[in-house]
């Protein structure tokens, strides 16, 4: 990284790359950044799930795994 480079932001250096790179390139960039959003976004959702139950045994208790195998039919 060069000094001009340190005071940018990682904003102003992706735009600088983008601007610089062919078509094709920009379309897989584009594909991974969305796909990196709509990751991250799941990993977000994951966790407020995993809080709600948490939530949700210490509040209701939990049910032993041979009742929850009993009530699958395994």
């Amino acid at each position: 990284m060069n000094r001009a480079e340190g005071l940018m932001t990682v904003k102003e250096l992706l735009i600088e790359e983008l601007e610089d790179s062919a078509d094709s390139l920009l379309v897989e960039v584009l594909d991974y950044l969305r796909y990196l959003k709509f990751r991250q976004a799941e990993d977000a959702d994951d966790l407020r799930e995993a809080r709600a139950a948490l939530a949700d045994a210490r509040e209701n208790g939990t049910v032993s795994w041979e009742e929850v195998k009993a009530q699958a039919g395994l």
